[in-house]
């Protein structure tokens, strides 16, 4: 199924943004274009394969691992992000990406090196962040594919920003524009749901030298993905059919999602049960997970970048503590800062240490899945959502930055499929352990948590169905395929059908 019409198979080059929660879906999305028969390249930088090696402490390639295990032709290499191996990216990551978008002259170089083999490369699928990638890519007459890892609904909002402009919400107009109460609604951009400007993603919320570094890096983003052969995003239809039909009035969007290993949705190979690209050492949690009742355990994880101030850490805790649910807390080592590592009450894990375990980083997937958990405390990142989704957990939303408080309203009110924390938006207040404590109960033990639960069950069904032969999404992967067989077979480097 993999091969170009010549007897040569595909060889794609797969560019993740060098951050957590872009390696993982696009090495995932690696893997499943290499069960198709295609052969892929996965690209890190040298340092996220530096901190994979650590992580893994494995002789072999440890980006390569869960791959190999599985029989697939994933190879792996590396380019310079511009930065030494042990600059804090971190505490610094403005400076970060912007080091990020000069990766060009290195990828060329990289592309130059593996095109000397065989089979040279026959497309390159881009983080569409890499907006530099598509000049390099054409340059060898080669498709190029941009992947976009959040919802359809985020991307036509940025694809939209013309409209914000039109309509006076950008630029914004400081905080009283994002108040609670503020009635005032967009309800103008194709396919997404009636939101406040509270719900746009958070460089369409505030302005400062970063904000406007990072929102010009995305309207280029955006340019860039007008002119791609494709672009694929980890979604799927049943989820945003309306955000998916407006999009393809202008620039189609093939859903190739929710991107799990195999083993939590078509079941095809219960062998693919880990992505293996993780950052950080995972603790296995399962026999204490295994000690407490069934869907009784919140499970509390902001992900693997965003920072959280040590009064908001504190009266997490406490609201923890004081709902009287097992917890089990992923506390990244860096959650205040890279240089703060102190960060709970005094004396808390001494009082809480039959109520819940504290540990800094886990398998996610495995800790989802689980049957003790009830409740998954979120900062709302897309790969947190939609693994949600496809294991049926409702969602506590505690929204930190980018995108993650539009996912967190389509979330709420749209698919009603879990609860906000009221209060502390972008006034820097704190939500307070009482509101944390009654949100926590009402998730996982009362009759409004039930329907939620029953509400993800559902969508889980379908999640799982698009993803199984037949499925809207196993059908878009099948067609890019074969259009991308026909365009390189034809060798114009552009989409011809």
């Amino acid at each position: 199924m993999g091969g170009n019409g010549n007897g040569k198979p595909l060889h794609a080059m797969v560019i993740p943004y060098p951050t957590q929660g872009h390696v993982t879906p696009m090495m995932q999305l690696s893997k499943t274009l290499a069960a198709k028969g295609l052969i892929v390249t996965f690209v890190t930088t040298y340092h996220r394969h530096a901190e994979i090696t650590q992580a893994n402490s494995c002789s072999s390639d440890p980006v390569l691992l869960e791959a190999n295990k599985l029989g697939l032709d994933i190879r792996s290499a590396q380019i310079s992000d511009g930065l030494p191996l042990n600059f804090d990216r971190s505490l610094k990551f403005y400076d970060f990406r912007r080091s990020v978008d000069n990766m060009g002259e290195a990828l060329e170089e990289l592309m130059n090196d593996l095109n000397k083999k065989e089979p040279p490369i026959s497309c390159v699928i881009a983080d569409t962040f890499l907006f530099w990638s598509l000049d390099v890519t054409k340059r060898f007459g080669i498709p190029w594919i941009s992947f976009w890892t959040q919802p359809v609904a985020v991307y036509s909002i940025y694809h939209n920003f013309h409209l914000l402009r039109s309509h006076g919400h950008y630029p914004p107009k400081g905080i009283a524009f994002l108040a609670e109460e503020l009635d005032d609604y967009i309800d103008y951009i194709p396919g997404v749901p009636n939101i406040q400007c509270k719900d746009l993603p958070l460089f369409l919320q505030l302005q400062d030298p970063n904000s406007d570094y990072v929102l010009d890096m995305l309207l280029k983003s955006y340019q860039s993905a007008r002119r791609a052969d494709w672009v694929l995003c980890n979604s799927f239809y049943e989820l945003e059919a309306e955000a998916i039909k407006a999009m393809d009035a202008e620039t189609p969007v093939l859903t190739v999602g929710p991107l799990l290993p195999s083993s939590y949705l078509d079941s095809h190979n219960p062998k693919d049960i880990t992505v293996g690209t993780s950052f950080l050492t995972e603790y296995q949690p399962s026999e204490w997970l295994d000690s407490k009742p069934s869907e009784s355990v919140i499970y509390v994880s902001f992900g693997s970048l965003v920072h959280v101030s040590k009064t908001q850490i504190e009266e997490i805790a406490m609201g923890l503590k004081e709902s009287g649910q097992p917890f089990l807390w992923v506390l990244r080592p860096d959650i205040i800062s890279s240089k703060i590592s102190t960060c709970l009450p005094d004396s808390f894990m001494e009082t809480c240490k039959s109520q819940g375990l504290v540990v800094p980083w886990l398998p996610q997937l495995q800790v989802l899945s689980h049957p003790s958990i009830g409740g998954f405390f979120t900062h709302c990142g897309w790969n947190s959502v939609t693994e949600s989704i496809a294991l049926g957990v409702p969602m506590l939303g505690f929204p930190l930055w980018t995108e993650q408080y539009t996912n967190c309203k389509l979330m709420v009110d749209e698919w009603k499929i879990g609860l906000r924390l009221r209060g502390g938006h972008r006034d820097d207040k704190v939500i307070h352990r009482e509101e944390i404590s009654r949100a926590i109960r009402t998730l996982v033990a009362s009759e409004e948590g039930k329907a939620m639960k029953n509400r993800i069950m559902a969508l889980r069904d379908s999640a799982r169905s698009a993803m199984k032969a037949g499925g809207s999404s196993q059908n878009n992967i099948e067609a890019f395929i074969e259009d991308l067989k026909f365009t390189v077979h034809v060798g114009n480097g552009s989409q011809t059908n």
